[in-house]
């Protein structure tokens, strides 16, 4: 059975981020990796995470000398980013073998517009662990955009693409999570409105009361909201002022 250490952001103090509710980088992390966790054990890996009562240095140096005593083949850790960017990234050890694991994780990482792969030999747990450790950078809390899909999601997303990257590197056979597939909201699906809310923008509390079918523009979240229109043809069409009729939140 192939076994997986799942390690999420156990910054001392958790770090700030734009998401609209009472969030931080640990905590949001360690719902991302609830859905993993749980979408490993499904699919057969045998998994061990980190104490989630630890934080700082004295969680790193656990969990990697616990991992090492296990025998994990892969250690994976989950946190987020800061500075401006707007990609995903996944680090790792500074030779081939890891950077082969790391750029499996980039071939399946399609839910993000950008991914990027590089080495760091300066990171306590890339460089303690006795296995390859995969440490991803999500996306960038500090990005209101990002961080409203992360939340609406995203995250559902991120975790089902890190579990089929699992599953390549490890042998494992891969069955979809037709869960995610299924609730994951689209371009063109129906949105019911009865005495709802249609919004002016994604961040306005500007709202007219509207009842009737709509139907979602483009599928993507922003700032908790949803485009849409109010006919299945101007569904995706440009330009935006003509075609979309305002946004809800579902």
């Amino acid at each position: 059975m192939a076994k997986i250490y799942l390690s999420a952001a156990a910054h001392a103090t958790d770090n700030p981020t734009k998401c609209l509710s009472t969030c931080g980088e640990n905590i949001h992390c360690n719902e991302y990796m609830d859905i993993l966790e749980a979408r490993l054990k499904a699919l057969g890996f045998a998994v061990k995470r980190g104490d989630k009562s630890k934080t700082g240095s004295i969680a790193m140096q656990t969990r990697v000398k616990e991992a090492n005593k296990w025998g994990a083949d892969v250690y994976y850790v989950a946190h987020t980013n800061a500075g401006g960017g707007r990609y995903s990234m996944t680090l790792c050890w500074n030779n081939a073998e890891s950077k082969k694991l790391a750029n499996v994780i980039h071939k399946y990482r399609r839910c993000v517009t950008s991914h990027k792969v590089r080495a760091r030999s300066d990171l306590y747990e890339i460089k303690a662990t006795a296995m390859p450790c995969l440490y991803d950078e999500l996306f960038f809390h500090d990005s209101a955009e990002d961080c409203a899909w992360f939340h609406n999601g995203g995250m559902q997303a991120l975790a089902e693409e890190t579990a089929q990257a699992l599953c390549e590197i490890c042998g494992v056979a891969y069955a979809s999570n037709e869960a995610v597939t299924a609730t994951k909201p689209h371009a063109g699906d129906a949105v019911r409105l009865d005495k709802g809310k249609l919004y002016v923008s994604s961040t306005s509390s500007v709202a007219v009361t509207r009842s009737g079918t709509y139907y979602l523009y483009d599928g993507k979240a922003i700032n908790g909201r949803y485009r849409v229109t109010n006919a299945k043809e101007r569904v995706g069409k440009t330009p935006l002022s003509l075609n979309v009729s305002g946004w809800v939140a579902l």
